[in-house]
């Protein structure tokens, strides 16, 4: 994802879009070996994020997430909708969107915030946090 140029909100939001596409594949096994290293560019090193369930998780963490659940969940399917600009800058964005997860044993709906910025040329993840939709 190299920058020529500060981002607009059409990247941010395809942002959204591919990386979950990234993450489906991964976790429902379903992905080649690119697939996580490939996720893992999408983040800040000093990415944090606040997962739905209220508990902070750092970047290291997130990567072992990642790692760990490869092929974990065969059957989840991730939709991303209702995506919102919050606020935009020449090098970052704010934005919210709501995330699905539906898997045979049910389906969880969060909504995301997302703090994305451009560092060295690269539009990266640098926080994120997540809350459960009832």
């Amino acid at each position: 994802m190299e920058m020529n140029m500060a981002f607009n909100k059409e990247q941010a939001i395809e942002s959204i879009h591919s990386m979950h596409v990234l993450i489906e594949k991964i976790f429902s096994g379903k992905h080649s070996e690119q697939d996580l290293p490939q996720l893992i560019d999408y983040f800040a090193d000093h990415f944090e994020m606040v997962g739905a369930a209220g508990k902070r998780i750092s970047f290291e963490q997130v990567k072992g997430l990642f790692a760990n659940n490869q092929g974990k969940m065969p059957d989840i399917q991730i939709e991303i909708y209702d995506e919102q600009i919050l606020m935009q800058k020449p090098d970052a964005i704010v934005l919210t969107y709501t995330e699905k997860h539906t898997k045979d044993s049910g389906i969880l709906i969060r909504r995301s915030c997302a703090l994305i910025e451009e560092i060295d040329g690269k539009m990266l993840w640098s926080y994120l946090q997540e809350t459960f939709l009832p």
